[in-house]
């Protein structure tokens, strides 16, 4: 089981790298967002969606481990946590200390991800509704002015005399 933990801890600490490469790359992101550079926003989020992936990929690592650390020590539930695999290897407190530390790195790089990732989205959605307004006043001072066309006076009546130009009649 040693072994599983420091598995573990090895794989939530390259999460946290993980977390912590992706926040960079938030940064810069920012950066972009402001300069209104759409290029480097593009290249900014291939980058991310591959870290995102590595970072997927491993979360079900942790998630693996986390189960078979809780089967093999006999406390296999379905909603295992971390808090309960700390709790597990309360007879292990060098493994739990490390366990710990691994742990609340791990939750304030998701911490700071998610902060710069809402000052994103806000950034964001303020420049498309700039784009969006400055569309409606652009549309509005290029749209033309309403054709007005004239009405009828008279009814038509269903006589010769109102016979039209395409008539043959006349």
């Amino acid at each position: 089981m040693a072994g599983m933990v420091h598995q573990l801890i090895s794989v939530m600490k390259e999460q946290t790298e993980r977390h912590t490469e992706l926040y960079g790359l938030s940064l810069e992101e920012k950066d972009a967002i402001v300069k209104n550079d759409v290029e480097q926003l593009q290249s900014l989020l291939n980058l991310k969606n591959m870290v995102i992936s590595q970072t997927g990929r491993l979360e079900k690592q942790r998630i693996s481990l986390v189960t078979d650390i809780a089967e093999v020590t006999g406390n296999a539930k379905d909603d295992i946590t971390l808090s309960d695999v700390v709790e597990i290897l309360k007879d292990r407190p060098e493994e739990q200390e490390m366990l710990k530390d691994a742990g609340e790195k791990l939750r304030e790089s998701v911490e700071k991800l998610k902060e710069i990732n809402d000052l994103n989205k806000s950034l964001i959605e303020s420049s498309l509704e700039f784009v969006e307004y400055s569309l409606n006043a652009l549309r509005s001072t290029i749209a033309p002015e309403p054709v007005e066309y004239p009405t009828m006076k008279k009814p038509l009546a269903d006589d010769a005399s109102n016979a039209g130009t395409f008539d043959k009649t006349s």
